[in-house]
């Protein structure tokens, strides 16, 4: 008795089972498709992937397709302010780091000095303003995201 079944809860539960896993393959395969489609579409606008590839790790924002989650790159621009934005000794962390032979200097390290920051207007109107830290590596990256962000916009201009 302990093991009876009923075979049409049974063939209810297999059935049941095949639809799960048509509905995941049929996701599967969705998801294939659209990963080929975002792949042929980059092919064709490279400065989406250096666009992304300069926003990782930074809260600039990157695209898909041309879409960002702020508005559309098309119609819209970048621009790269950059005031002398760079890390520079002060006087005061020079004195501390000499009086205490360069315990403080390396605890406290250099100050910001100047700004950067890029303001962008996306395609909808929308605007955001971005502060850049003033580190090599960040302004390079900065300086590439803009660049990239602009050659999109007037590739997607003109097509």
């Amino acid at each position: 008795m302990l093991f009876n079944r009923d075979p049409e809860k049974a063939a209810e539960r297999a059935a049941a089972r095949e639809e799960r896993r048509k509905r995941r393959q049929a996701a599967a395969d969705q998801r294939a498709e659209e990963r080929l489609e975002l792949k042929t579409w980059r092919e064709g606008h490279p400065a989406e992937a250096t666009m992304n590839q300069a926003a990782l790790m930074r809260p600039w924002p990157s695209s898909k397709m041309g879409q960002t989650s702020l508005g559309p790159i098309r119609g819209g621009r970048a621009e790269f302010i950059d005031a002398g934005a760079h890390k520079a000794w002060t006087a005061t962390r020079l004195i501390a780091g000499a009086a205490t032979l360069g315990a403080s200097a390396a605890v406290t390290g250099r100050k910001n000095k100047g700004a950067a920051m890029i303001n962008v207007v996306f395609g909808n109107g929308a605007a955001q303003t971005y502060k850049v830290t003033p580190e090599a590596a960040t302004l390079r990256a900065a300086n590439q995201w803009v660049n990239a962000f602009n050659a999109l916009a007037a590739q997607l201009d003109g097509e």
